[in-house]
């Protein structure tokens, strides 16, 4: 009997392939990001080395090629490149959950709250449109480089705040037509006729037609913030950053953050020299985001069949 349950879940399983391996694959960053620290060849102090001396004699600045030592390399700063993505993984996770968390809160109040309310969708337009004709990444250079948020030292609160804010007005809006469409359905104007209260007919029929759409916008979300950081990355805008003062008594920004975008702000030189350092970077990104994926076409293709 038990050997029969096991092969039908297997079939299960089968049946819903994107579901399976989207969450092995997620599972998999998830527990890097709680045990790979821990890991015993994972260097968590993130140590700089500025050479390597070999018993010849011969003496090598970094980056360092893939070595015993360094399995992937290093970075140019002479860190084990292994494990700054391994002690990166953690803060990324924690930066897009916590973007995309506030950033659907806040846009299904908006969008739900504007179909029921002329002053909310007034203010979703005008959220929508302020922000719709800028680039985002070039709206957080300019808003987090704003001295309030550069020097506060709630600096990391700040920046995930204005990551989620600056598209609440887009998410917002996709949920509203998401109402909109559901609202004309023969079905909700019964419920509306049978005197269905807005919070009994958003839970009876809003949220059960919305859903597969819900995942949808959720599993783009996390991989459209994930590439947003990987392009701040590349600027040299992180989450933290430190003040130092050079030798001629100048203030300049050191970046203390551990994230994976912090691999990409030296890509313009990494791309023509050493590309395993961008490459290792890019691989995780793009991986992830082919998680949520999956997991979201999975979960649509469930909830479809239920």
């Amino acid at each position: 009997m038990a050997k029969s349950f096991g092969i039908a879940g297997r079939k299960r399983s089968m049946k819903n392939p994107s579901l399976t391996i989207g969450t092995i694959i997620l599972s998999f960053i998830v527990a890097i990001a709680i045990f790979g620290p821990y890991l015993p060849f994972v260097d968590e102090d993130l140590t700089e080395h500025l050479y390597l001396k070999y018993e010849d004699g011969t003496m090598v600045t970094p980056p360092f090629s893939p070595s015993e030592e360094f399995l992937l390399g290093s970075d140019r700063q002479g860190v084990d490149l292994l494990s700054r993505l391994v002690i990166g993984t953690r803060e990324t996770l924690l930066i897009i959950f916590s973007v995309v968390i506030i950033r659907l809160l806040l846009g299904a109040f908006l969008g739900i709250g504007a179909f029921y309310s002329r002053l909310l969708k007034v203010v979703l337009q005008v959220w929508h449109q302020l922000f719709s004709y800028i680039p985002s990444i070039f709206l957080l250079v300019m808003i987090v480089g704003i001295p309030f948020f550069l020097y506060s030292s709630n600096r990391p609160f700040w920046f995930i705040l204005v990551l989620a804010l600056i598209e609440v007005g887009r998410v917002g809006d996709v949920i509203f037509k998401y109402v909109s469409d559901i609202a004309g359905k023969p079905y909700y104007e019964a419920g509306i006729v049978a005197g269905g209260s807005p919070f009994r007919l958003s839970r009876r029929y809003l949220y059960p037609n919305m859903k597969p759409q819900l995942i949808t916008l959720i599993a783009n979300e996390l991989g459209r913030t994930l590439f947003l950081i990987a392009q701040l990355g590349i600027v040299g805008i992180f989450i933290s950053v430190a003040f130092e003062n050079d030798a001629s008594g100048a203030i300049y920004a050191v970046n203390t953050s551990d994230s994976w975008p912090l691999v990409l702000s030296t890509i313009l030189k990494d791309m023509w020299g050493v590309k395993i350092i961008p490459f290792s970077a890019i691989f995780l990104i793009s991986i992830t985001v082919l998680s949520f994926y999956l997991i979201g076409n999975g979960l649509v293709k469930k909830t479809n069949k239920n």
